[in-house]
């Protein structure tokens, strides 16, 4: 397959293709941890491009990871600040859908800590963001939508408790697993092996990526498929996972090189350091689509 995109725009890939495939139908390459490009510990950085530059090089999928403190969402990596406010990533995505109101942004948002100092839940609080900015077009149905339906909108991945529907639920998420959730409308299934302790077991992450990836052409007709290429360890921090070191190649360089041969669909992909070798990946994911242009 021929994954030279050069003449097709990637701040506006989405838009060249038809309403009526579904999300899960689609490749969408997406950020793990999509905000943790403001720090420079080593242990918990996994970008190097803002938010804004991720959207602008064909990034669809938001990984948004916020601790609920004092009625708001500050966003974080686990324990650790990163300096930005849910505003924050409201308005980039915003921005960004107002120039390209073709195109739509999965947003999957994470309750990382639990509630500190807070008079409501972090539902609540989410709701009240969505109405602080009405301005801004959701999708907080809890099926998979058709391409058409979310033009210009932001598509709520919920890994939140809710008492209403809320979004897509994926609220039932486990630590460290591949797994499937089973929601009528809504059926996924998911790699999130983070845990690579030392570098030799950047093999094993990517045999769990691999074993995913080869079953996703024949399941996502069913199933949303999503496929987590981030990993990190005491030995193995996020950047020498995705893009290597002297001693072992990483995971971009290696499923870039994989999807030379692959043929078939990729599912939803969670990449850290998207920006890496020139978004090499993030532009051979969007290559998958090609074959979907309209004419």
């Amino acid at each position: 397959m021929n994954t030279d995109i050069a003449a097709l725009a990637l701040a506006c890939w989405l838009s060249t293709l038809s309403d009526d495939f579904a999300l899960n139908q689609l490749t969408l390459p997406g950020s793990h941890d999509s905000c943790a490009y403001t720090v420079e510990d080593s242990l918990a950085k996994t970008q190097g491009a803002t938010l804004a530059e991720q959207l602008k090089n064909g990034v669809r999928v938001l990984d948004i990871r916020c601790r609920h403190e004092g009625d708001v969402f500050h966003i974080n990596h686990a324990r650790i600040p990163l300096g930005l406010m849910f505003d924050d990533v409201i308005a980039t995505c915003a921005d960004f859908l107002v120039l390209h109101p073709g195109e739509c942004i999965v947003m999957s948002v994470k309750d990382e800590c639990g509630d500190q100092d807070c008079t409501r839940s972090f539902e609540e609080t989410f709701e009240s963001y969505i109405e602080r900015y009405a301005e801004v077009r959701w999708y907080l149905g809890d099926t998979i939508p058709r391409l058409g339906e979310v033009r210009g909108s932001i598509v709520l991945l919920r890994r939140f408790a809710s008492e209403s529907a809320l979004g897509i639920d994926l609220s039932m998420w486990p630590d460290n697993a591949t797994f499937e959730l089973d929601r009528p409308g809504a059926a996924f299934a998911i790699q999130d092996e983070f845990r690579v302790p030392v570098e030799a077991s950047i093999d094993y992450k990517y045999r769990a990526i691999e074993a995913l990836l080869v079953l996703t052409g024949q399941r996502m007709l069913e199933r949303w498929i999503v496929n987590f290429c981030s990993g990190t360890g005491m030995g193995a921090n996020p950047r020498r996972v995705a893009c290597g070191s002297d001693r072992r190649r990483g995971i971009n360089d290696m499923l870039a090189e994989r999807l030379v041969t692959y043929e078939g669909p990729c599912g939803t992909m969670m990449i850290d350091f998207c920006e890496y070798a020139d978004w090499a990946l993030v532009r051979a994911l969007v290559a998958r689509n090609v074959s979907r242009l309209l004419t």
